[in-house]
């Protein structure tokens, strides 16, 4: 109808007025914190909380290999984690249907048929999970978890004080070859423990692997609640990554680099950034590699696969 907003044209405005209003926050908050910052009491306040507590005795320091590799290797796989469930979100008719055989290394008694978008979720899920076990286990065996869960109390204060450094533009010292500031420790600590095993088990839901007899119809196990869960942890995981990269770039990229790429504690060397930049050539290339087509020619070695006829086209497409 003439004069109505299309619904289209309705989230568009509601995402732009929603990305001002975020923006107006921030900057109110930045001031806020400048200002408390010059204060007596915020000197006072940082004084006694700096943004860091000291970590116990014999706490590991640096980046080992396994760190480094789990590291990537987890973002690498994110990306299509994020991109295929990004697909499912949009509702469209997957390109390709998939489903198990029943004989094989990879058999089903009774496979579902999936469609390609869902069975590549899967895959990549299944990997980033096995990545993160992994990791998991080393950091347990190694003594490393001490760096990344908080052991003082203190920690709330000092990521408090953390938080109103980064706002103020006055970024709290840090040296995470050593350890991580406050601020840092709860938001990894919360990825780790929080909002990857709660991907795991809302994806676990939702997958065709969930046993029929633990689905609810309502309640925390229901359909509804499994998706929401799992859509707000999706962009958790992509609002942790923007901030994380954006973090690392801006408070000492060559030392930061350094460090998670290439295992040396050294701010003036370049090997980090080399590294940094061949790995993420590599994502862009996998990116580029891993469309639909090649995600149809995996599928169809482990699995019988119905390529759907393309959508025709539509006058002026």
């Amino acid at each position: 109808m003439d004069g109505v907003p299309r619904p289209t044209a309705l989230r568009r405005r509601a995402v732009v007025l929603a990305a001002v209003a975020a923006l107006a926050v921030l900057a109110a908050a930045m001031i806020a914190a400048r200002a408390f910052l010059d204060s007596p009491a915020g000197a006072s306040f940082i004084n006694d909380y700096p943004g860091a507590y000291d970590p116990p005795l014999g706490t590991p320091e640096g980046f080992p290999a396994w760190l480094r590799w789990t590291h990537w290797l987890s973002a690498f796989l994110l990306l299509f984690i994020v991109s295929s469930g990004l697909h499912l979100r949009a509702g469209k008719r997957p390109p390709a249907f998939v489903t198990r055989r029943t004989t094989g290394a990879f058999a089903a008694r009774s496979p579902s048929r999936l469609g390609l978008h869902s069975w590549w979720h899967l895959v990549v899920d299944t990997l980033w999970v096995i990545t993160g076990l992994v990791y998991v286990v080393a950091l347990v065996a190694s003594g490393h978890w001490q760096r990344l869960i908080p052991t003082d109390v203190t920690v709330v204060p000092n990521a408090v004080s953390s938080a109103v450094q980064y706002l103020a533009l006055d970024w709290p010292a840090h040296d995470t070859w050593a350890g991580y500031n406050s601020l840092q420790q709860l938001f990894y600590a919360a990825t780790v423990v929080i909002a990857a095993p709660l991907a795991t088990l809302t994806g676990l839901r939702l997958s065709p692997v969930w046993p029929t007899r633990w689905m609810r119809a309502r309640g925390p196990l229901s359909d509804s609640a499994a998706r929401r869960a799992h859509r707000v942890v999706l962009w958790y995981f992509l609002a942790f990554t923007v901030a994380h990269v954006a973090l690392v770039l801006l408070t000492g990229a060559r030392e930061n680099l350094n460090g998670i790429y290439a295992g040396i504690d050294d701010a003036g060397s370049w090997l980090g950034v080399g590294l940094f930049a061949l790995s993420t050539g590599v994502m862009a290339a996998a990116w580029v590699l891993l469309r639909p087509p090649a995600q149809i020619a995996i599928a169809q070695r482990v699995a019988d696969v119905r390529v759907m006829p393309a959508p025709p086209r539509t006058p002026g497409g």
